[in-house]
């Protein structure tokens, strides 16, 4: 079980959370830091009076100081800006990049043996980013994004072919961005290959709006953007990991000769345990989609952010291990 959690963020998706994690988790304490201290603060008392209705008895606490978080099981990023209009993917990063630096150093030095778990984008630069500022194995550092593209994925399928959701199945993997791999053929409904119910038309329209679903929102609610569907799937992978449940879910991490890639982060599915990635799950690809994942390269060179995230220095996890499937 985990017994404190530190929260580094309290916008949108970050304070959300914090109400998924007290209404579904039994916790000793919940941190909330924030550069602005007294949003924190009053984000903190407002989650203090849900304790009597959801029957808690978690302690939450909010600074602006990221002291707080000394001795914290987990730690999760949502710190930074997010994309605006006529903002480049590489000032969005040098932006977002610069708060988890500081923040890496402060976990680092504070909790030494978290979990940490990066939501802020672009969510696989951030990742390796975290991942070489704190030090720690690759196990225990990862991104979230995919799960939350898997989630939309099963929503739309479930709209177009009135199935439940239970009854369906689909795997996005890759980056979280539009190059994220939404492979029709790993699509099922009740056992049965998806191009039963849909045909190559609606499964393309189905691709698109997974891979523009962000855009799509924030479309809508102009100086916003998501943070219900995000801030219950990152509550659902610490679900995973508070009760050491072996689920198979896809997370960004740094892959050192998996699927082919060195020095990059990215999701693969990979079985979640108390430890935080206990296994990275290679599955056999299609020729189109190892052509997808090869694109990963051409995304960091944009970036030039190789030098940011390459060669961690970390020890070595003697659970950790890889396995095709």
């Amino acid at each position: 079980m985990l017994n404190k959690i530190s929260i580094i963020g309290c916008g949108a998706v970050g304070s959300t959370l914090g109400f998924h994690l007290l209404s579904r988790l039994k916790l000793k304490e919940l941190v909330l830091v924030d550069i602005a201290a007294d949003m924190a603060r009053g984000i903190a008392l407002d989650l203090e009076d849900t304790r009597a209705i959801l029957g808690c008895r978690t302690s939450v606490k909010a600074s602006g100081d990221y002291d707080v978080i000394a001795g914290s099981d987990l730690v999760v990023f949502t710190a930074g800006i997010p994309r605006k209009d006529g903002m480049s993917r590489q000032d969005l990063f040098k932006t977002n990049a610069a708060v988890a630096r500081q923040a890496a150093s402060f976990i680092h030095k504070s909790a030494p043996q978290a979990i940490v778990i990066a939501v802020t984008n672009p969510l696989d630069a951030i990742t390796g980013c975290l991942l070489k500022e704190t030090g720690f194995d690759r196990h225990r550092v990862m991104g979230m994004g995919a799960s939350l593209d898997t989630a939309r994925l099963l929503n739309l399928l479930s709209q177009a072919t009135g199935r439940s959701v239970s009854e369906l199945e689909g795997l996005v993997f890759g980056l979280h961005n539009n190059d994220m791999i939404v492979s029709s053929a790993r699509m099922k409904a009740g056992g049965r290959d998806i191009s039963a119910l849909l045909d190559a038309e609606q499964l393309a329209g189905i691709t698109d709006r997974v891979k523009n679903r962000g855009g799509e929102i924030v479309k809508f609610m102009k100086t916003r953007s998501a943070y219900f569907a995000p801030s219950l799937a990152c509550s659902a992978l610490i679900e995973a990991i508070a009760h050491d449940t072996g689920a198979l879910m896809p997370v960004s991490v740094f892959l050192e000769g998996e699927y082919g890639l060195n020095g990059v982060c990215l999701a693969v599915p990979c079985v979640i345990n108390r430890q935080g990635i206990a296994k990275i799950v290679e599955v056999e690809l299609s020729v189109q989609e190892k052509a997808q994942l090869a694109k990963v390269k051409d995304y960091y060179e944009e970036f030039q952010v190789k030098s940011e995230i390459l060669n961690p220095k970390f020890e070595t996890n003697p659970n950790f291990e890889t396995g095709k499937t």
